[in-house]
This record gives structure tokens, C-alpha cells and sequence, in this order.
């Protein structure tokens, strides 16, 4: 999803038509979403896993785990839904509006693609119980659909390993160790960045119909002036 927010002119609106070829039962534009790259991880190329598999019947697949559900679940109550929560309620004005136009496709697009179809809607994802049978729906279906010698069960805390053991790769010859990234306190320093935008965009809301009152105050009074002058 990071390089979908890096290209917000083209990236969002590619993948709100494959969201509606993959609902239309129409081919999915690839070289449009996945074009130049070898390889997909999280969402929205998540979504659309069975699509890629058909398109790409060799590929090596990684199946992601936690723990538990549990785990998964509350990691993105805190992290990636309140986030899609904020970034909806961003509303820039109308003058404002081109220039976010990517931003606001960004945020629509998960609800299209995401939400709406896996979940039956934003919303339902509070219902902890209704997540949790798709979440273990979709494990077990992933590990029936995929055949197993292209399949990895992975849980990040196994480390370099069994991923480059998959992958025919060597970890890295400096030791580094497994990286750690998208943890709990770098999404709500995103968020903090978001909330302070939808902010700004309501402040530049009031602006602008400032602005217009201003304008239309001068246009009434100048054409009073010009209908006196006209009555003289």
C-alpha cells in the first residue's frame, strides 16, 4: 500500500478499475497496477492473490500469519483502520479539490477494494466475530488453492530462514537482522500527519467561503454603486 500513497496520480485509480474488473468478472489491467515490478506484498495485491496465481500459475506464494487472530485483529484496529478512518473524513474545499484528488482515490479505493467486498463495508469490521471467520476463512483457503510446493506459511517473527530458504535467496552477508517495520508507533505518527491535514483542510473550507462572501459583498456593492449612478 506504501507505493499505491507514493503514486497517487496513477496508482489508486488503477486499482479502483481493477477493483471493478475483479467485481464485473472482467480481466484485471495488469501492466496498469503491477507494471515494473516482480513482486507484490500486503494490500490491495492481496485482494486480487487468486487473479495473480491464474495470471502467473509458477509464482511463489507467502501466506503471512500472526500468532493468532487475536494479534492481527487488534495490530490493525490500531493501525490501518483508524488511519482509512481519517483519511476519509479529509475534505478539501472545492478550490483545493484537484490537488488531492490522488489522496481522496487513495482512501476510496481501500473501501472499494478492501472493505467493501471482504468485509460486507467499512463498519462491519468492528464486529470482531464477522473478522475473524473471514480471517480464518481466508488462511484456509489459501492453503487449498495455492499448491504447496509454491506456498510458504510465514510468520515475520521466523526471520530470514524459511523466507530465503523460499525464495532460493541467501540472508543478508552482514547479519542484519530481520527488519521491523509499519509497527504500532509509526502509524500513529502517520496518523497525527493526517489528522493535522484534515485540519488544515477544514481551516482552507472556512477560507474559502470567506473569500466568496468578500467577493460577493464588493459585487453587490459595486453594482449598487453602478445602479445609483444609473438612477442619476
Amino acid at each position: 500500500m506504501r507505493e499505491v500513497f507514493a503514486h497517487q496520480k496513477t496508482q489508486p485509480a488503477a486499482w479502483a478499475q481493477a477493483a471493478a474488473d475483479k467485481a464485473a468478472g472482467r480481466p484485471i489491467a495488469w501492466t496498469a497496477v503491477l507494471g515494473g515490478y516482480t513482486a507484490c506484498v500486503d494490500w490491495p495485491s492481496s485482494i486480487v492473490y487468486k487473479e495473480l496465481l491464474a495470471a502467473n500459475p509458477k509464482a511463489k506464494v507467502i501466506l503471512s500469519v500472526r500468532d493468532n487472530f487475536d494479534a492481527w485483529y487488534e495490530s490493525c484496529r490500531e493501525t490501518i483502520y483508524p488511519i482509512v478512518e481519517i483519511g476519509l473524513g479529509i475534505k478539501p474545499p472545492a478550490m483545493l479539490k484537484p490537488v488531492f484528488a490522488g489522496l481522496s482515490k487513495f482512501f476510496t479505493m481501500q473501501l472499494d477494494l478492501v472493505y467493501d467486498p471482504i468485509f460486507g463495508g467499512y463498519e462491519r469490521f468492528k464486529d470482531k466475530e464477522h473478522v475473524r471467520k473471514i480471517y480464518e476463512a481466508h488462511l484456509a483457503e489459501v492453503k487449498t488453492l495455492v499448491p504447496k510446493d509454491q506456498l510458504l506459511v510465514f510468520n515475520p517473527k521466523d526471520g530470514w530462514g524459511p523466507l530465503c530458504a523460499f525464495l532460493g535467496k541467501q540472508p543478508p552477508a552482514d547479519g542484519a537482522p530481520f527488519p521491523h517495520v509499519n509497527e504500532t508507533p509509526e502509524f500513529r505518527e502517520r496518523m497525527r500527519g493526517l489528522e493535522k491535514l484534515s485540519k488544515a483542510m477544514e481551516v482552507a473550507t472556512w477560507v474559502q467561503w470567506g473569500l466568496l462572501a468578500a467577493a460577493a459583498g464588493v459585487a453587490a456593492a459595486v453594482l449598487a454603486r453602478a445602479a445609483a449612478g444609473g438612477r442619476k
